[in-house]
């Protein structure tokens, strides 16, 4: 059986789950599809079922807020399809997708895609050894589990995520023995015509 849906999203993240409670809320039909057991995506993950005396403090405000955006949506009138993988996307608003048991096709007339960032880990000799893993993969096992490192830990990499994730295990009582940064000194100069705007977006700064 073919559903039809006015919008499809793809993702329950933020921008996702924005998404399908704002178009419900136009009266549109909505159908949200996500891999994840519960909505949140990894920038809100386990948002619903976090301890927030345990590590409410430990993930700010800002992850904190998540509760209010799922919250809207679980109140919307969007069908969410959770543990759904979307494998294929035609161009006339169909949508090919999979729950794990059978294989299904829904149409919509709008598709939003808001599936998110990409954790790019870059493989180095040792990767796949006990006690090495991604800095996604640490903030997983902080949002869902609680868990942190045990023992001197070291973060290596680049990007915002690299600080976010040091601060966050810091916080939850993780020994940071050190954060390798691995951006070259040269790619700073090419970063340096963006300067200005970022000046101007001071809030992401601070």
């Amino acid at each position: 059986m073919t559903e039809n849906f006015d919008v499809a999203v793809i993702g329950a993240g933020p921008a996702g789950l924005a998404a399908a409670t704002e178009a419900a809320s136009h009266g549109l039909s909505v159908v949200l599809f996500d891999e994840q057991p519960a909505p949140g995506g990894q920038i809100y993950r386990n948002i619903e079922g976090v301890d927030r005396r345990q590590l409410g403090k430990i993930l700010d405000e800002d992850y904190l807020k998540g509760a209010d955006i799922a919250k809207a949506f679980r109140a919307s009138s969007a069908d969410y399809r959770y543990g759904a993988t979307v494998w294929r996307v035609d161009t006339g608003g169909s949508l090919a997708w999979t729950n794990g048991s059978a294989a299904r096709i829904t149409n919509a007339k709008r598709v939003i895609s808001a599936t998110g960032a990409l954790e790019r880990p870059v493989p180095v000799p040792g990767w796949t050894l006990p006690g090495v893993m991604g800095a996604g993969a640490a903030q997983i096992l902080l949002k869902t589990a609680g868990m942190v490192p045990d023992g001197p830990t070291v973060i290596a990499g680049n990007g915002p995520l690299l600080y976010l994730v040091a601060n966050q295990l810091f916080s939850a009582g993780t020994e940071i023995a050190a954060i390798l940064e691995t951006t070259r000194f040269r790619d700073y100069f090419g970063a340096a015509r963006y300067a200005f705007g970022a000046l101007k977006a001071n809030e992401y700064l601070s």
